[in-house]
């Protein structure tokens, strides 16, 4: 049984850092159901459930689904008790790899999608040393705080003005943010990039992934993204236990995709992650 466990949650680790952390803490607490595990076959993957106090997370997680009526079956017979009205807890289901059935059937049950995009993985070997175009590396100190909210925040406003999301978010959390950024620095998972006194970009990684690489709206297009991300990209290759480099796109996004590819990124799979929305009564 731990070693089955241990193989799903490898692939859970697929989807990224926090769905890893979070099915294995309910795996500690054994609140974790499995509704279908499969190495061979059709259908070669995870279809879990993860609780606790106040949130259930379906995490469909397939390389393969040549038989979809089976997960459809088990989702519609283990998923939709959750759905009842006397269970307020949040319900979410992720979806990762190529699973357009079963995204398309839990929306037709109630859930909303939050973000839906591709993953990619980096192809290229060790980055050739670039220009530096005369930017300053950095970490981070709480005193960038407040160039860091206005960098992510015009960096982010179009990706959330296409979704319909609120614009301006880390200006509204900026103590969380601030907290956040303190924890990434204490574990060299950030990097400032600095044009004179002005912050032009930065990225933050997470174990094997790109969590965020952004460049300030009105320096894109110069070649500051390229550098900063072969800047990251070196840096994680020489950390021991990196493995495979990957980072999530929106599929909204489609010029960060295509720059992505233009950087020896490809996409390996799809995915989804979608909140149930109630009726109200």
């Amino acid at each position: 049984m731990e070693e089955r466990n241990d193989r799903i949650l490898q692939l859970i680790s697929l989807i990224s850092k926090g769905a890893l952390e979070y099915v294995q803490s309910a795996f500690e607490r054994n609140e974790v159901t499995v509704l279908y595990y499969g190495e061979s076959g059709s259908n070669r993957g995870v279809l879990c459930l993860a609780e606790d106090a106040g949130c259930v997370i379906a995490y469909a997680a397939f390389s393969q689904c040549g038989e979809p009526g089976v997960l459809l079956n088990l989702i519609d017979d283990r998923i939709s008790p959750y759905l009842e009205p006397g269970n307020q807890r949040e319900i979410c289901f992720n979806v990762y790899g190529i699973n357009t059935e079963i995204i398309e059937f839990v929306r037709k049950l109630g859930f909303v999608s939050d973000l839906e995009g591709y993953q990619l993985q980096y192809m290229g070997g060790l980055p050739d040393q670039a220009d530096s175009l005369l930017l300053r590396e950095q970490g981070y100190i709480p005193e960038m705080l407040g160039s860091f909210i206005i960098l992510f925040d015009t960096a982010y406003e179009q990706l959330c003005m296409d979704n319909g999301w609120e614009t301006g978010g880390y200006h509204r959390q900026a103590q969380w943010f601030g907290q956040r950024l303190e924890a990434y620095e204490a574990a060299g998972q950030i990097r400032s990039f600095w044009l004179q006194d002005r912050l032009a970009g930065a990225y933050i990684t997470e174990w094997n992934f790109i969590r965020d690489l952004v460049v300030a709206p009105q320096l894109q297009n110069r070649g500051y993204g390229t550098f900063i991300l072969s800047r990251c990209i070196s840096s994680m290759l020489k950390q021991p236990d990196t493995g495979h480099i990957y980072l999530r796109v929106a599929a909204s996004n489609e010029g960060a995709f295509r720059f992505y590819e233009q950087n020896q990124f490809i996409r390996i799979a799809s995915f989804a992650e979608h909140t149930y929305r109630r009726q109200e009564q």
